[in-house]
């Protein structure tokens, strides 16, 4: 029965409907240009700060002009170079293979999305941006999920650089310690018993990570329906796909640590490729147990790996400082390879990302 008053009650309410939507949209729209200008300037600034104002590169600069006329200077730069291109790959395609369950997304895809993650984790503690800066590129697929499976897939690389850095301490404790004193052997030992037991640990609870969703059922009892599909991302991967992560880790860890070892003899630091991986190894490792945001800034790298360094020069009696100085040099350059340069490619895919969904 047609009520007199009711068809422009109707339009006035799908006009309203309609404006309300536009304004949600609009509203979407300006929140995401503006979280994505914010996260470019501090990305920006940190970049800046680092470069321009704190002038950790002094020494390097007067260090590099001596350097640099060497015949293979170049092409050992250019080496370094493709091996930056490699390592992103890499981590494009292991990050694409743990994405794939959640939502199906190209190898260049991915590759935005790990730059992506680089440029929003320069300003942001533990590198938490990098997981952050990564999902948000995502169209469909759950965020909490896409996080979680983001942080197991890194789990491999920090993993690996746990193994490759135990068996680096292993290696280099008798060269440092005098084994011959009863206190040293017995801490070897038990270095020994730490090592094998921990990484033997590390890596069977990691290839069988799939049980962990079972862990959560029984401990959160009846509330485990309202975290079930999150719980439910760890059962994803089997044991082959969990392998598969580790051995491409392991092959990213040889590579960044091919280009720490190329750069070391570009600057001229005495020292074989066997002794470099060992020492790499140690200053990846103090870097994965003291997680902090200052590992971000080029100094304190730049510390970290010359105070390693430092002990094998009195070793060797190698006390030249340039030897020092070309530690810091090639820390520096492969600081400005492997963050600063994805971090600036970055800030231009931060366009990409989208905070605010339609749904």
């Amino acid at each position: 029965m047609f009520v007199p008053g009711s068809i422009p009650n109707i339009i006035r309410s799908k006009i309203i409907s309609w404006l309300s939507i536009k304004m949600k949209a609009k509203l979407r729209k300006t929140y995401n240009i503006l979280l994505r200008v914010f996260i470019i300037v501090m990305t920006l600034g940190f970049l800046y700060n680092e470069v321009f104002i704190k002038k950790d590169f002094n020494d390097v600069l007067i260090f590099f002009p001596k350097v640099s006329i060497s015949q293979n200077f170049y092409p050992i730069l250019g080496i370094v170079f493709l091996l930056l291109i490699v390592n992103f790959i890499i981590e494009a395609a292991k990050w694409r293979f743990f994405i794939l369950p959640l939502e199906k997304i190209t190898l260049w895809k991915s590759f935005k999305a790990v730059l992506t993650g680089v440029s929003v984790s320069m300003f942001m503690p533990n590198r938490v941006g990098d997981y952050l800066g990564r999902v948000f590129i995502l169209k469909s697929a759950d965020r909490i999920q896409a996080i979680i499976s983001t942080i197991v897939g890194s789990m491999s690389q920090l993993i690996t650089t746990l193994l490759f850095g135990s068996v680096a301490l292993l290696i280099a404790f008798p060269k440092y310690m005098n084994l011959d004193d009863q206190m040293n052997m017995w801490l070897y030992s038990g270095l020994w018993a730490v090592v094998i037991i921990g990484d033997f640990t590390i890596v069977f609870f990691y290839l069988n990570f799939g049980t962990f969703s079972l862990v959560i059922k029984r401990i959160s009892g009846r509330g485990y329906e309202k975290i079930k599909k999150y719980a439910d991302v760890f059962s994803l991967y089997s044991t082959s796909d969990m392998l598969t992560m580790i051995l491409l880790s392991m092959l990213r860890y040889l590579v960044f640590s091919l280009q720490f070892f190329l750069l070391l003899l570009l600057f001229k630091v005495n020292v074989n490729y066997f002794e470099a991986m060992v020492l790499i190894g140690l200053v990846y490792l103090a870097m994965a147990l003291i997680p902090t945001i200052a590992f971000t800034e080029i100094g304190v790298r730049g510390s970290v790996s010359v105070f390693i360094f430092s002990y094998f020069f009195a070793l060797t009696q190698n006390t030249e400082i340039n030897q020092e100085l070309g530690v810091a040099s090639a820390s520096t350059l492969l600081w400005l390879f492997n963050l600063v340069m994805p971090a600036f490619i970055g800030a231009i895919f931060v366009f990409s990302l989208k905070f605010f969904r339609k749904t």
